[in-house]
């Protein structure tokens, strides 16, 4: 059963955004709106440095502990129109405090204004400049949610082609296939308390803007999954996108990768980012922890 919580939670993304029926127009300010507000409700962890920068040319924001041992590039989600690093300061402190990582929140550009691929090229940008400049021998991982896990597995199948370092990945929640050939998208449109199949198309739409769903890029799920590092994915079982989780740990155990998928009944979208709310979002970051421990043991 949910935490109060978590059904509060649900009550709440299914007022603000998955209520939304209308054009794309509406679709972006609408999403813009929320988390623009949600932005308000993220102070800046203590115990952190924080500070605004850039990597490769994309702005961000920076969470820095005392004597960090390796970095993490976190890549939101927004359905790929909107979304702010501000948003993201609880969750990625915590990471950024249990791990021992600097992390940097990078707000790259979105749609419909900067349409595919420019958001993917942003985040490269950043995880080449991030890997330039953390010092030879200190773990990288990329991490992510929704539209942000998108990007986060394309930048990894990046690195993995560039033979750049990159020792494991996080993805809450990713949309891997922009084809939207997922089963639960349709299945679960009446469970997912935050996302619907009509607000997923809009966003598809809105990033694409006419270019082909099937390339690589934009569906990393078709891209090389061979040689990916290891791989911690979440996804509420409730939810629109369960699938585009479940189809991605299929294909990566399929060619002999290591991932490991987090499932929780009647949980709302990017449930683990919601740690200072949530009383499962602050169990599941002790389980993320506990996956990615051992990576930085083995550099």
């Amino acid at each position: 059963m949910p935490s109060i919580q978590a059904r509060l939670m649900n009550k709440i993304a299914s007022i603000t955004v998955k209520s939304y029926k209308g054009s794309g127009a509406g679709f972006v300010r609408r999403f813009r709106l929320v988390t623009g507000a949600s932005n308000l409700l993220a102070p800046i962890p203590k115990g952190l440095k924080f500070k605004k920068g850039e990597l490769g040319g994309v702005p961000g924001e920076w969470l820095i502990p005392p004597n960090p041992r390796g970095a993490l590039l976190y890549i939101h989600g927004g359905a790929f129109v909107a979304g702010h690093p501000p948003m993201y300061r609880p969750f990625c402190g915590a990471l950024a405090k249990a791990l021992g990582f600097s992390v940097f929140m990078a707000d790259y550009r979105l749609a419909p204004e900067n349409p595919f691929p420019v958001p993917l090229e942003d985040c490269i940008a950043a995880f080449e400049a991030l890997v330039k400049d953390t010092p030879a021998g200190e773990p990288i991982f990329v991490a992510g949610d929704s539209a942000g896990g998108n990007l986060s597995l394309a930048v990894l199948q990046h690195a993995v082609k560039r033979k750049l370092p990159a020792q494991g990945g996080l993805l809450i929640s990713p949309a891997t296939d922009m084809r939207r050939l997922s089963p639960s998208i349709e299945g679960n449109d009446a469970t997912d308390s935050m996302l619907s199949a009509h607000i997923i198309e809009h966003a598809a739409n809105l990033y694409l803007c006419g270019a082909d769903p099937a390339d690589e890029r934009a569906s990393p799920l078709l891209g090389k999954l061979k040689g990916l590092p290891p791989l911690m994915v979440t996804a509420s079982e409730s939810e629109c996108l369960l699938d585009d989780s479940v189809r991605l740990r299929d294909a990566v155990k399929q060619v002999g990768g290591e991932i490991e998928l987090l499932t929780r009944p009647g949980m709302p979208h990017i449930w683990p980012t919601m740690n200072l709310a949530l009383p499962e979002a602050k169990e599941d970051l002790a389980k993320i922890i506990r996956f990615f421990s051992p990576l930085l043991k083995s550099i």
